[in-house]
């Protein structure tokens, strides 16, 4: 029995055929711009992998969305860079349009801490705290083994932390740690950043230490309220984590209150950019829950 999981970016679809926790095909795709072009995409894609899979039984689809949704994970509520799945009952949606009634949704975030913990960095950890840092900063949150959704279904939402706020303005630990930092302060995205930096450019060098100072203040915020063996970072921007890393550590050393506490590991993720799709088809393969 195989799965499928996909991971709905606003730029690409990163798609994967899974059995047995390990990875048969992975593919990527641009995402379309409208909610029918995104149905139809995903329907494409669906038919593609599942001819490339052979015989085997399809036992499940897992979706990743980036976003705020249900708690049942049947509707989305706010997908701040896809807002066209405001609202949207996605899960029934995708259900309709692939004409098979075992999809599954699930946060993105929460999917790629859900492989972390059955086959990377979190395998041998019960309390984790997840971070994506991309075009934004994502989170999730395992507690003694158990990724949470919260009340609401919207824990682990660390991107909107309040960093500075006065009251004219706030800014969150999305402003000042993610690829809207790089470009505020450079004008570039974030691969010309690292180029630049890469090729010795001060001013780039010197963005990426602040942004690392800055997502450190966020990480010790984490780990004063949450108090986890491990903070695990992924995302497009850790490519360059050997340019923010030591600002990371600065500020845990400098904001954690406890002795012991500043010594919480940060790892990076191994799983590279297909670790979501992957988490969204081992969700599938949980009957769409997370524990």
């Amino acid at each position: 029995m195989y799965y499928l999981g996909f991971d709905i970016g606003a730029s690409a679809i990163k798609a994967v055929v899974m059995k047995n926790k390990k990875i048969l095909r992975r593919d990527i795709f641009n995402t379309p711009r409208n909610l029918r072009g995104l149905l139809d995409a995903v329907a494409v894609i669906a038919n593609k992998l599942r001819k490339e899979a052979g015989r085997d039984k399809l036992g499940g689809v897992g979706v990743a969305v980036a976003g705020v949704m249900d708690k049942p994970r049947a509707k989305m509520l706010i997908s701040p860079n896809m807002r066209y799945l405001n609202g949207r009952p996605l899960a029934r949606l995708l259900a309709q349009k692939l004409k098979y009634p075992k999809v599954v949704l699930g946060h993105d975030v929460h999917c790629f801490l859900l492989a972390e913990k059955e086959t990377g960095s979190a395998k041998n950890l019960k309390n984790v705290f997840y971070l994506t840092v991309g075009s934004g900063v994502g989170g999730a949150w395992m507690a003694e083994g158990r990724i949470s959704s919260g009340a609401h279904g919207a824990a682990g939402e660390a991107g909107h932390m309040i960093m500075t706020f006065d009251k004219n303005k706030a800014l969150t630990l999305e402003d000042l740690a993610s690829n809207k930092f790089i470009k505020y302060s450079l004008g570039v995205g974030f691969s010309e950043a690292f180029r630049r930096a890469k090729a010795g450019d001060w001013k780039a060098v010197e963005m990426f230490r602040d942004l690392g100072s800055n997502l450190g203040a966020g990480i010790a915020n984490i780990i004063n309220i949450f108090d986890p063996a491990a903070v695990i970072i992924g995302g497009g921007l850790a490519e360059a984590k050997i340019l923010f890393l030591p600002g990371i550590k600065k500020s845990v050393a400098k904001f954690v209150i406890s002795p012991e506490a500043r010594r919480t590991k940060i790892i990076f993720s191994r799983l590279g950019r297909f670790g979501g799709a992957m988490g969204a088809a081992l969700l599938a393969e949980r009957g769409g829950k997370m524990v």
